[in-house]
């Protein structure tokens, strides 16, 4: 019987351990959209678009700079959330980069010690 229970109570145990325990213990923190996004900073408008396709909207400034951003719904049906990311376009160049409504993490990790980019539009 103490084998039953332990068998029942070890796994939800385990799951209650939250990710920045684990993040402790592996040195690792999750990937969120800002490390993404700031990693564009310095391609070309083409690299973006040809990795992550036309995008939805474009804006062009004054300025002749342009904005161009996605969207991506996510989260269940009854609850859906819009995810916008933004970038600014200057030369040819992605040279800043701005978010809203997208989740907190997504799939893959990074060195802990890595901070996490904050948005510079």
């Amino acid at each position: 019987m103490r084998k039953i229970a332990l068998l029942v109570v070890l796994p939800a145990l385990l799951a209650g351990c939250t990710s920045a325990q684990m993040s402790m213990i592996t040195g690792k923190r999750n990937k969120t959209y800002n490390d993404v996004n700031a990693a564009w900073v310095g391609s070309t408008e083409e690299q973006l678009v040809s990795k992550w396709g036309p995008p939805k909207k474009s804006y062009t400034l004054e300025s002749g700079a342009r904005i161009i951003s996605y969207e991506e719904i996510w989260g269940p049906i009854s609850a859906y959330h819009v995810c916008v990311e933004k970038f600014m376009i200057e030369k040819g160049i992605v040279t800043k980069w701005g978010l809203s409504g997208c989740p907190a993490r997504m799939t893959g990790s990074m060195p802990a010690e890595t901070p996490i980019p904050q948005p510079t539009m």
